[in-house]
């Protein structure tokens, strides 16, 4: 009897250390990563929105309380909201959890400031994000800070004259535009033109080496060529405005207030593409 109840304890020890085991993986394997998006420029007067982003595992639903940031003022924050995201590594399955802490700031003087770090504890451990830095400028300088340019791309460069390709040109910019003023789009004359560019169009964030962008498709035309040769679809130009608050709130002829902003335009020129077109038979 003695030997039967000997055996019966060492089995509940071994099934305990069992049902522990995924506890312990979980625990070991936890991946917890904390981030800050935050636009690298701003100008003085200017409203702009700061995300701290947690990614992790477990469903992690603290929100990061900050109280002050130097040279910004929070103008509402934090707005809390939550994804999850499955994805596969090495075949295995993942659940990401990702939730985001956003501040909506002004920024308030001229300088260069370090956004306060993010820091939350996940199962007694404490994670902190990266120091990020903004630029706060003049408004002066606003025209000459954007980053701005118009992509032109087709998907083939090289094509039979039964083939079509499409041809897109993007915007780029680091800085919400007002408006787009003009756009001379190229008269494509060695082409059958098809334009398929949606009526209604959203920006998106794109990063390009590094930096984000905000990026909006102007037109996008499917191409069909009308005679054999090197074709080549010239360049064109786009204007586009921006607006950029100064800080200030001023009075106009009516009595009324408004908040007084500065209007700056800039050029961007479309790129010619060169497109040749042979015989079926030499493709």
């Amino acid at each position: 009897m003695k030997r039967k109840g000997y055996s019966y304890s060492i089995c509940r020890f071994c099934l305990s250390v069992v049902l522990l085991f995924p506890f312990l993986s979980v625990a070991v394997g936890q991946s917890v990563k904390v981030n800050v998006k935050a636009p690298e420029t701003v100008f003085i007067g200017e409203q702009f929105r700061v995300d701290y982003v947690v990614e992790s595992d477990d469903d992690v639903r603290e929100p990061v309380i900050i109280k002050n940031m130097e040279g910004f003022s929070i103008l509402y924050g934090p707005s809390v909201s939550s994804t999850r995201a499955v994805r596969f590594n090495n075949g295995k399955r993942i659940t990401v959890y990702t939730t985001t802490s956003s501040y909506y700031l002004e920024a308030s003087r001229e300088g260069k400031y370090t956004l306060p770090r993010a820091e939350i504890t996940v199962n007694s451990k404490k994670y902190k994000a990266e120091s990020v830095k903004v630029e706060v400028k003049s408004p002066k300088d606003a025209a000459d800070e954007v980053d701005a340019f118009v992509k032109t791309t087709v998907s083939r460069t090289s094509v039979s004259l039964s083939d079509t390709l499409t041809l897109t040109y993007r915007l780029y910019t680091t800085k919400e535009i007002k408006r787009i003023i003009s756009a001379d789009f190229p008269v494509i004359k060695d082409f059958y033109t098809t334009n398929i560019t949606r009526s209604r169009q959203t920006f998106r964030d794109e990063e390009v080496n590094g930096k984000t962008y905000k990026v909006v498709e102007l037109r996008r035309l499917i191409l069909q060529p009308r005679n054999q040769g090197q074709m080549t679809i010239p360049e064109g130009q786009v204007s586009v405005e921006y607006s950029t608050p100064t800080g200030r709130r001023v009075r106009d002829m009516w009595g009324d207030v408004y908040d007084e902003t500065i209007r700056s335009e800039k050029s961007l020129i479309l790129e010619p593409v060169i497109i040749r077109v042979q015989d079926l038979k030499a493709i």
